[in-house]
């Protein structure tokens, strides 16, 4: 693997690995995302819900370039691409810029790193 190609599977992993902790800090605190102060049933629920995939997705993204490079990671870091331009759509619709750029960013790393093993 060449120097440029590490750096970029080192990248995604780091992306990935972030998407894996807003997961765990909405599973811990539901509210903390929407910056409230109580949470209701159904925040908490979703809020499992989304760590429970979100985790495993996360670390599956994170791991597969540095061990595969064909059709099956690169459409693992497509599906992750396509995750993360919906959740920068939900900060455009929440007006959260930091959500807007850091998913926007992760997306293009995603879509870069598959390209780049295909």
């Amino acid at each position: 693997m060449s120097a440029g190609m590490i750096v970029l599977v080192v990248l995604n992993a780091a992306v990935s690995v972030g998407g894996m902790g807003f997961a765990a800090v909405a599973a811990a605190r539901p509210t903390a995302l929407r910056h409230g102060d109580s949470s209701t049933e159904g925040e908490r629920l979703y809020a499992w819900m989304y760590a429970i995939r979100g985790i495993p997705f996360g670390l599956l993204t994170a791991v597969v370039p540095f061990l595969k490079h064909g059709p099956a990671a690169v459409l693992c870091l497509l599906a992750a691409a396509v995750v993360q331009v919906g959740d920068a759509w939900i900060g455009v619709h929440r007006h959260e810029n930091r959500q807007i750029v850091g998913a926007t960013l992760a997306a293009a790393i995603h879509l870069i790193t598959a390209i780049a093993i295909s």
